[in-house]
């Protein structure tokens, strides 16, 4: 005698059926992810302590207050001139800490196009010497701005990267 597929595929289907409505009306396989009366916690004989290294002294202050430095968008630089009249700053708020040096960077080629002395703290840089003469057009580049403490001799702190523009008209 020959069985037929539908006979067998037929009583199959059934019996997954009611198997998977059974499994949904008792709950599901586990609990549901945002169910807190079926979350799993602690395992029953574990404990949770405070941890015996915290206390109430406050993180040390810092002995010297953060850099401020300045950021810009763009520079402009003359075409064809070996100087340029600038106006690069160091705010007052670095008063009694910090100098600032600035060093403007050609992206593609990472050639140097000036670089400050020491800045002293609300004083302005306003004219700096450019390695070579420029084409007129827009440049990519790095502006890198770095502290140093007001000591003798003064010492370099972290730095500062940051893109710039520079429009050579």
């Amino acid at each position: 005698m020959k069985v037929s597929p539908r006979r067998i595929f037929l009583p199959a289907a059934a019996v997954l059926l009611l198997a998977a409505a059974l499994l949904f009306l008792s709950g599901g396989a586990g609990p549901s992810p945002g169910d807190p009366d079926k979350t799993p916690g602690p395992a029953p004989t574990a404990q949770l302590v405070i941890d015996p290294n915290v206390g109430n002294s406050p993180t040390p202050a810092p002995t010297e207050p953060g850099v401020a430095i300045p950021g810009w968008g763009g520079i402009r630089l003359p075409a064809n001139a070996l100087q340029a009249d600038v106006s690069l700053f160091n705010p007052p708020e670095n008063g009694g800490w910090y100098y600032l040096t600035f060093q403007l960077i050609l992206k593609d080629t990472g050639e140097t196009l000036f670089q400050t002395g020491l800045i002293p703290p609300g004083m302005y840089c306003n004219k700096v010497e450019l390695s070579r003469e420029l084409t007129p057009g827009a440049y990519a580049g790095t502006m890198h701005v770095q502290p140093y403490t007001i000591t003798d001799p003064p010492k370099p702190t972290n730095n500062a990267d940051f893109d710039i523009q520079i429009h050579v008209l």
